[in-house]
């Protein structure tokens, strides 16, 4: 079970650089909460340059940052009808599809699966104690209270 565990990871990362959809590049990177995928919209060929409107994620989800030379897709993982499957204790698979339909009638639309493998004992989710933590006391006065005066704020009479 660990072993084609091990291997489907190692897969699922080969294919996280995806070629297709007339060649277009497709790369994707995943967490616990969200998932992003960068398109570039050049086609390998140069020939066909893909439109931000002929490209969506899920369902139905736009891209999230358009540039020039690459498209974002930034969705939380409760968005867009991605899907999150449990392949252990403590591996996650998130999957969804970037759907492309192309404006031109001569190109077929196209669905590129897209796959993320994630685990839920992510070193940036490490617990700590508040009791640990002990700050310096604060250089400035805590119980200051300006006057009106102070502040400007004389009274007219």
């Amino acid at each position: 079970m660990e072993v084609s565990v091990a291997l489907e990871v190692l897969f699922l990362l080969a294919a996280s650089m995806w070629p297709c959809a007339n060649n277009m590049f497709v790369k994707i990177a995943c967490s616990l909460d969200w998932m992003v995928v960068q398109v570039v919209p050049y086609t390998y060929s140069g020939y066909e340059y893909i439109l931000a409107d002929e490209l969506h994620l899920g369902s139905g989800c736009p891209p999230t940052r358009i540039e020039t030379y690459e498209y974002h897709f930034a969705y939380l993982t409760s968005d867009c009808g991605i899907r999150t499957q449990v392949l252990s204790e403590d591996s996650l698979l998130l999957q969804s599809e970037l759907y492309y339909k192309p404006r031109d009638l001569h190109y077929y639309c196209q669905i590129i699966p897209l796959q993320c493998c994630i685990s839920r004992k992510s070193v940036w989710l490490t617990p700590v104690s508040t009791d640990e933590i002990k700050l310096d006391p604060s250089p400035f006065i805590a119980d200051f209270k300006a006057t009106p005066e102070e502040l400007g704020l004389l009274c007219c009479d």
